[in-house]
């Protein structure tokens, strides 16, 4: 759905820098603030995000070119629309504008019009940067919205109020608007029976009702009315008898208004200068000004694009001075969609009394047959071409896109900002990872909306760039899990919704870190304190592979108090896999049915795997000790003596890392068979464990004639396994992150 608040004579700068909202729906006391050009609104679902941008919508669709102050039709009227925690049916909208200096000059020039005793102290302040106004609606009784506040805006705080009204002072106002509303009916029913019925038909209507004898003409007259004018012609004895009452009764509905518009109230609204018993005319005027704004909603549910911008589209073509303004339409959306769009009038006939239908063209094609992702951007960009808003609202402006589409919408959105202020929601992490963001909002909700404004500069100061970590991932999510490879990743996931586990529910991401050589790297104090600053949990998963505890206690030490480390009891994830009941069921799925083989069998590959293997294992504990690096000590070179030669240092230190190789070269041989001892002495009980998983699934697939693809076939056998299946500790490891 579109909605449009049409035109703009003067307010071209106006800029919404924050609203406040209470009681509106999920809102009970929420604030934006610190609004830019381009304002992204992030969080999960169902967490209050629509509803600041209807906020912002219905702020605006309460003014009106009248400039009535009080409103006896609000937007805000229905159950769903007050917030369930309030103790009764009140909203309040507080906004603040920014204004261009024309724009406060001509309303200080307003005021002072209205009290020229007050125009020195008017123009001597020139601290004024816009207007805070607020926006009462009253749902107790009959359904009401009124301006309750206008005060200048100096700064970022509210200056002197140049308008207040209170609740006494807006029923009153309401009541006359609807005596008002009510004559204006009246009366339009008056003339539409006097236009519609002739003299000739005067007896038909006494004797089969007005309803009849208006059938087939302009008729919008309610029941009652109707009823009214029954009465009022069965009570008449001739037309011209019945015209007279009629005349009559406009007459005196005539009188009535402009009695009515003339009254002043009883109950006084404050003004710049004291108390009023009117509400002034630069209030109204300001009112109608505002209304000018161009506001335009694109809502999650959008209209279809189709014979609505064909015809628009139509219309600049058909039209003399129009060519630039659809080469620069279609040129944009050449650029971004890589679509070419035209518009032509449909072949088919039109019907009686219609104009021709427009068809809308993308690439020759009509745009009904395009793809959903092409039809959705051509919304947002055409929308925005044809209504040249000052303020666009976007609901999710990234469904059905392709990521690519996705940035390119984006940087779209940013060039329009430079014209026309912008508020989005999005669920997208390519939303915020394009960069140059300066206002991004998470909302969250627990149970009723909050919003924080993120610090965007200082994670992309914190968080080194090379660590890969994307900006979003900072925001949407409450936990990280850093693990060693995608497939990793991945088996979590399956594993996760095997258990019934919902990671998305407890909005859990992942980083990959390329391997635990890179563990310090990512496990800076610096990233995990900016994270934790901001409630989202870390967890390291860590393969376990020749790990010894000292290793273990320095890494923890690195992250204490700021992170959770998990290391695995086997080797690698793929070790997680070796279930012989999910192998045997594999091996069939995997060759078509080729394979055939029973647990027992598989299971005895698995253990003849292991016995080949054995030396591996072995060798892989050797491998441990014998290439863990050697440095030469930079420190020790450094702070060294004060009368110690540089190169003398230097050399020691060298000769250092010489005697530390030459030693492990000499104990070989010592070495490995001490890593035999301490592979024999957990044989029995872990061989399976002591040996890299994809190592003996590559020896078992091998034995039956097949190739083992670590990425696909870990993925796949993962898929398959059943609850049962999945190793206990596995279970454990995948429940804790969503606790």
């Amino acid at each position: 759905m579109t909605d449009t608040v049409q035109g703009c004579t003067r307010g071209g700068n106006v800029r919404l820098d924050s609203i406040h909202a209470q009681g509106f729906r999920s809102l009970q006391d929420v604030t934006l603030s610190d609004c830019g050009e381009l304002n992204v609104l992030i969080g999960k679902n169902n967490s209050g995000k629509s509803n600041l941008l209807s906020a912002v919508r219905f702020f605006f669709d309460f003014f009106n070119p009248a400039g009535e102050v009080v409103s006896v039709s609000p937007a805000i009227f229905r159950e769903t629309d007050w917030n369930r925690q309030s103790n009764d049916k009140v909203v309040t909208f507080d906004v603040n504008l920014s204004l261009n200096e024309q724009e406060i000059a001509h309303l200080k020039e307003d005021i002072a019009s209205e009290a020229a005793q007050l125009r020195n102290a008017l123009f001597t302040s020139t601290d004024e940067t816009g207007v805070s106004i607020t926006l009462t609606f009253d749902g107790r009784e009959d359904p009401i919205g009124y301006v309750s506040r206008i005060a200048f805006l100096s700064g970022k705080s509210n200056g002197n109020a140049i308008f207040s009204m209170g609740e006494d002072s807006a029923s009153e106002i309401a009541l006359n608007v609807r005596r008002l509303n009510q004559a204006r009916e009246e009366i339009e029913a008056l003339n539409i029976v006097m236009e519609g019925i002739r003299e000739e038909e005067f007896q038909m209507a006494k004797d089969l009702g007005v309803a009849y004898s208006l059938r087939g003409r302009r008729n919008s007259l309610s029941g009652a009315q109707l009823r009214a004018l029954d009465q009022t012609i069965k009570n008449s004895s001739s037309a011209d008898e019945f015209y007279q009452i009629c005349r009559s009764k406009v007459s005196q509905l005539t009188a009535v208004m402009e009695s009515v518009e003339r009254a002043e109230i009883t109950k006084p609204v404050n003004i710049f200068s004291g108390e009023s018993t009117t509400v002034p005319n630069y209030v109204t005027a300001l009112v109608s000004r505002i209304s000018n704004l161009r506001v335009h909603h694109l809502s999650e549910q959008r209209n279809p694009i189709g014979p609505a911008e064909a015809a628009k589209i139509l219309r600049l073509k058909t039209s003399r001075g129009h060519g630039a303004v659809l080469n620069g339409i279609q040129s944009v959306v050449s650029t971004l969609l890589g679509v070419q769009i035209d518009a032509f009038s449909s072949d088919e006939a039109p019907r009686r009394g219609m104009q021709p239908v427009a068809e809308l063209d993308v690439d020759d094609f009509l745009v009904q047959v395009n793809g959903s992702g092409v039809r959705e951007a051509l919304r947002l960009i055409l929308d925005y071409e044809f209504e040249k808003p000052q303020v666009l609202l976007v609901e999710e402006p990234e469904v059905h896109l392709h990521p690519a589409l996705e940035t390119a919408l984006m940087q779209y959105l940013r060039n329009v900002s430079q014209k026309c202020q912008v508020f989005l929601t999005t669920h997208s992490t390519n939303f915020l990872d394009v960069g140059a963001l300066k206002n991004v909002y998470m909302v969250a909700k627990a149970p009723e909306t909050s919003v924080r404004l993120l610090d965007m500069p200082e994670a992309e100061e914190v968080i080194p760039q090379e660590l890969g970590i994307r900006l979003s991932s900072l925001f949407m999510y409450d936990r990280l899990v850093f693990i060693e490879g995608p497939s990793d990743e991945q088996i979590l996931r399956i594993f996760a919704e095997t258990l019934n586990v919902s990671l998305a529910r407890a909005s859990v991401g992942f980083v990959t870190t390329g391997g635990a050589r890179n563990f310090t790297h990512f496990a800076t104090s610096s990233t995990l304190s900016f994270l934790g600053k901001r409630n989202v949990k870390t967890t390291f998963i860590l393969d376990r592979d020749e790990r010894t505890g000292e290793d273990l206690e320095k890494m923890r030490g690195q992250i204490s108090g700021l992170s959770e480390l998990v290391v695995l009891s086997m080797r690698e994830m793929e070790n997680y896999l070796i279930d012989a009941r999910t192998l045997a069921r594999y091996l069939a799925i995997r060759t078509d049915g080729a394979v055939q083989v029973t647990q027992e069998q598989v299971q005895e590959r698995i253990d003849a795997a292991c016995q080949d293997l054995r030396n591996v294992a072995i060798e892989r504990r050797a491998l441990k000790e014998i290439c863990s690096p050697i440095y030469p000590r930079r420190e020790n070179v450094i702070k060294r003596d004060s009368g110690e030669d540089f190169l003398a240092a230097a050399e020691a230190e060298l000769d250092a890392v010489i005697f530390s190789v030459q030693k492990l070269r000499d104990e070989l041989a010592e070495t490995l068979e001490s890593a035999g001892r301490a592979v024999e002495s957990q044989w029995d009980s872990s061989k399976v464990s002591l040996i890299p998983g994809d190592e003996i699934l590559k020896h078992v697939f091998s034995s039956y004639g097949i190739s083992f693809n670590k990425r696909k076939d870990s993925i796949r056998i993962a898929t398959i396994m059943s609850r049962e299946e999945i190793p206990s500790e596995m279970a454990g490891v995948v429940r804790g992150l969503v606790t």
